[in-house]
């Protein structure tokens, strides 16, 4: 395979709207993309002849590293080469692909790659560095550096150049860029937010000077009348100062008290912008036709994720604490008001891994691309399941201990993917993970069922909704704690658990005119709002008999303070404020109504975290009294009824809200506030519930009797042994061995 140009004609390859959801069409054929993904010549001969007689739809292969990581072939310091020198002996792309087609002559390929910048061109240029603001430059490039990522996408370019002319072009229908570090700026994994480099020096400068227009206005904003744009210096953390004063520092701020984190956080999601588009157009230029263009970024549903807190475990002088006030990674790296960039030429979708918290067994799988607001404008979420195992690994993250533990892991993983309208594929480190001939025949009867779903209809149904504001941060202190709570933990622990389809969307979401309706609409951090904003509530949300769920900040800025009088405006709630940071517990006081009749009285909503200002509803029905700062009778969850309120069979000026003062809420507390609002209810208990109007599924780490309603009569088919269940059947009974996943096929 080493001639320059393909005979046999490369495929079209697209992304199309069919039965409901975005699927890859190939030559004008819709296909599942069942995938598997190794590293490396010794993984490949392991592990791929194990994917090869599943008869896998698409393999992944990608450059090799020479020399050291990440350099490859194709860029060597300054030097970016379309078709560089074969070292000898190297299992570069032409060897991995002569032995995925040799093994599978039917495969696609998927060439993944990532524009980490090799050591050799980092140490060509040093001036191009971050700098933290102890003065310390990293190895990483500033995002204000142009010369590495114009040379990072003359390197995307060149590869995909070189892919397009190999003979297996015929079989690539598309490239995965996974950016620097997967689309996250490493310094900020790390806790430098502020780039006190020369680069971003200037940047900053010019960016004041865009912003602003005049020295007086900006020594106004800043409150400095000494300030000019030619010595205004990038801003220093507060979030690293003496814990006295941090403790100190309200979450919520006044513009005045946080305008220089503001404008750096603006400055970084203009660059982080530019960088996404720049990359997505050398891709699909690089391109002479149609091909998938994917991207390992948008991670909106990881909001207040700490990623050395989780990852750098103890051992070998890795131990990194989790910190009282950190800042929140996806804002600091630019992935603010990310909603424009699905429509930027060269992104075909996301392809990302699954969060990495709570990913074993009796835990969740959500990736870290949003998955649903990819969906429902039409692009391709491709999910990284990289279910890890006790072969070879025994420490691994979230590793599956046995052969039951693999199979309930990876059927709750996949049915999430059906009923959430995405896709999936395997991934293993070249570990032997799949070794196991049990683990194997999983696989087998997994792949049967990818392919088999090409031909199902998918529909959201009514459910629960959090709605994300990706740009809240811009009100409050940077820090990504209670974002952590809020957001992070809140679909792990209660929306998963609580017997109702959930779905996590971008505020944008809304103004599509395919925005399918829901129940409960949960707003989390939706901390300002203009007059637009509220207009579109108004016209997609506060109608129906919808439920509003506003967490602890709805409202609080409407942009230049924080107040009761923002927070009155968006919910119709009037407050009383505590102005300090609090821990927040709330007691369910009133148990006659239908939201917490069942609940059991010694619930106490809340945790230790503390945040604040602290806004306290007075003019609404009281379900749970606040435990706060003071200690008085003050109503920590309340409700507040408009029209005929929540429920089915309501009209446009009908609806009700519920203000908790407090993170997070049970399963049992969002399974009432969803029945409530007129949702189905799938699911009794509090396990992993997962459900379109096509598939229905329940994972659980509790052996027993198990029931699923079903919001009306059809066929049922169990998915995984193949075999019907019910010729027609509004409830599914059986017992469970935990651990397990049963999955099954709706037929209407």
């Amino acid at each position: 395979m080493t001639a320059k140009h393909a005979t046999p004609i490369p495929p079209q390859v697209e992304v199309r709207q069919h039965l409901g959801r975005p699927q890859v069409f190939i030559d004008g054929q819709p296909r599942a993309l069942a995938g598997f993904n190794t590293f490396g010549k010794e993984a490949f001969d392991r592990s791929m002849g194990l994917a090869y007689p599943h008869k896998m739809e698409v393999y992944f292969i990608q450059p090799e590293m020479p020399g050291a990581w990440p350099e490859t072939r194709f860029w060597m310091g300054d030097q970016i080469d379309e078709d560089p020198p074969m070292p000898a002996g190297n299992f570069d792309l032409d060897a991995q692909a002569e032995h995925v087609l040799q093994g599978d002559p039917d495969a696609y390929l998927f060439v993944r790659f990532t524009i980490w910048p090799p050591p050799t061109w980092t140490a060509l240029h040093p001036q191009e560095a971050f700098v933290t603001e102890t003065g310390v430059p990293l190895t990483h490039a500033s995002l204000a550096s142009d010369l590495f990522f114009d040379t990072a996408a003359r390197f995307t370019a060149a590869l995909v150049r070189f892919c397009e002319s190999r003979p297996w072009a015929c079989r690539v229908i598309g490239y995965a860029n996974f950016h620097v570090c997967e689309g996250t700026h490493p310094p900020v994994m790390a806790g430098w937010l502020y780039d006190h480099g020369p680069l971003m020096t200037r940047r900053w400068r010019d960016f004041l000077r865009a912003k602003y227009g005049t020295e007086e206005a900006l020594r106004e904003a800043y409150g400095d009348a000494a300030l000019t744009f030619a010595t205004a210096l990038v801003p220093r953390d507060r979030l690293r100062g003496p814990l006295p004063e941090v403790a100190q520092q309200l979450y919520w701020q006044d513009r005045k008290e946080n305008q220089p984190l503001r404008d750096y956080l603006e400055l970084t999601r203009e660059l982080w912008h530019l960088r996404f588009r720049q990359q997505g157009a050398a891709m699909q230029a690089a391109a002479p036709r149609r091909v998938l263009c994917l991207h390992d970024a948008l991670k909106q549903v990881m909001l207040g994720w700490s990623n050395y807190g989780f990852f750098n475990y103890p051992g070998g002088g890795q131990g990194v604490s989790w910190s009282p006030a950190y800042v929140d990674m996806v804002a600091a790296s630019g992935h603010l008001g990310v909603a424009p960039l699905f429509d930027a030429p060269g992104c075909d979708g996301l392809i990302t891994p699954h969060d990495y918290q709570a990913r074993g067994i009796g835990g969740v799988y959500e990736t870290e691309g949003i998955a649903d607001s990819a969906v429902l404008r039409g692009k391709l979420l491709y999910g990284e399941m990289d279910t890890r195992t006790w072969v070879r690994t025994p420490n691994e993250i979230g590793l599956a201990r046995d052969e039951r533990e693999y199979a309930a892991n990876t059927w709750r993983n996949l049915a999430t993917g059906f009923t959430r309208g995405y896709h999936s594929y395997w991934m293993e480190f070249g570990a032997g993970w799949f070794d196991p001939e049990g683990i194997r025949q999983v696989i087998r009867r997994q792949v049967e069922v990818i392919k088999e779903s090409v031909h199902w209809q998918h529909e959201t149904v009514p459910g629960i909704a959090m709605i994300l504001d990706d740009q809240a941060v811009l009100e409050t202190s940077g820090a990504g704690n209670y974002f952590n709570e809020a957001i992070m933990w809140e679909w792990k622990m209660g929306l998963a658990r609580c017997g109702v389809p959930h779905n996590i969307y971008l505020f944008e979401d809304l103004e599509l005119d395919n925005f399918p309706q829901h129940r409960v609409y949960y707003f989390p951090n939706l901390f300002r709002v203009d007059e637009a904003r509220l207009e579109l509530l108004r016209r997609k949300v506060f109608r129906d008999g919808a439920l509003v769920v506003w967490g602890p900040g709805s409202g609080i800025s409407d942009g230049e303070q924080i107040g009761t009088e923002s927070a009155s405006r968006l919910t119709s709630f009037e407050f009383e404020m505590i102005r300090a940071n609090a821990q927040r517990r709330v007691l369910i006081s009133n148990f006659d109504h239908a939201i917490t009749r069942s609940l059991e009285p010694d619930l106490v909503l809340g945790g230790p975290l503390p945040y604040g200002p602290v806004l306290l509803p007075r003019d609404c029905l009281e379900l749970g009294l606040a435990w706060a700062k003071g200690g008085y009778n003050h109503i920590g969850l309340g409700l507040k009824e408009f029209g005929k309120g929540a429920g089915r069979d309501r009209g446009p000026e009908d609806w009700a809200g519920v203000f908790s003062t407090v993170v997070n809420l049970p399963a049992n507390l969002w399974r009432n506030l969803a029945r409530y609002a007129g949702a189905h209810v799938y699911c009794e208990t509090n396990d992993v519930l997962l459900a379109n109007n096509s598939v229905v599924a329940l994972h659980s780490l509790k052996s027993g009797e198990k029931r699923l309603s079903l919001p009306g009569g059809c066929r049922v088919r169990d998915l995984i042994s193949g075999s019907e269940y019910s010729p027609a059947t509004e409830e599914i009974r059986f017992t469970l061995q935990a651990p397990e996943t049963r999955v099954f096929l709706l037929e209407r």
